[in-house]
């Protein structure tokens, strides 16, 4: 009997050691360069009753290399609901700008984070998505320190939070539905998914290392 507990024993220390494992893992700088992020918005319309309500999603890669604030293909994907109408990611120029002390219209100069995709879509009234941005501004500077990479800032310090989809027609000729940013979160991973591959993981260590411990001993 104590050489069946101490077997025991033994498989849970194993599958202890498997879940700690396994958790560090999960936690690499491999696994947690990819943030993705909500938003939610309107579009600009001269009537607020016309504005249509905007939803949309992003992911970038924290890991990518780049120079003087510009981080070339960052961007792995972003979709975007207007209306009932939804514009998502297409390979081509993608990316992400963190800038410090850049111009941001109307005379007014500051830190800005820009997001840039390549899009695709439907065709809606003779005219197909072709790119999509995002620009988090805040007058006078303020939310860099350098222009590393790093996730967007703090919805509660900007100053202004802008998104446009651009169109263009058969001959190439652009058009634009722009809005404003009302919300910016980031999306975590799921607490249910990590603690069913933890379950998954602990229970499958103890079956294994316990059953061959087991037949160790009796051996």
């Amino acid at each position: 009997m104590s050489m069946l507990k101490h077997s025991l024993k033994r498989g849970l220390m194993r599958s202890a050691s498997i879940v700690i494992c396994t958790l560090a893992l999960s936690f690499t700088p491999a696994h947690a360069a990819f943030v993705s992020y909500s938003f939610t918005g309107m579009t600009d319309a001269q009537n607020p009753g016309d504005s249509l309500p905007v939803l949309g999603s992003f992911q970038f890669n924290k890991a990518t290399e780049g120079n003087g604030g510009v981080y070339n293909g960052a961007v792995t994907n972003f979709r975007v609901t207007i209306g009932t109408y939804t514009s998502s990611f297409s390979p081509g120029i993608n990316g992400v700008t963190i800038s410090l002390g850049t111009t941001l219209g109307g005379g007014l100069s500051g830190d800005r984070w820009t997001l840039v995709s390549a899009a695709t879509g439907s065709e809606l009234s003779g005219t197909v998505p072709y790119n999509f941005d995002i620009h988090l501004d805040r007058k006078g500077g303020g939310l860099f320190t350098n222009t590393a990479l790093q996730d967007p800032p703090s919805f509660e310090s900007l100053t202004q939070a802008r998104w446009r989809l651009f169109f263009q027609d058969e001959h190439g000729a652009p058009y634009a539905s722009i809005g404003s940013i009302t919300s910016l979160t980031a999306v975590p991973l799921p607490p249910a998914a990590i603690l069913f591959g933890v379950g998954l993981i602990a229970l499958v260590g103890l079956g294994v290392g316990g059953l061959r411990n087991l037949r160790g001993s009796q051996n």
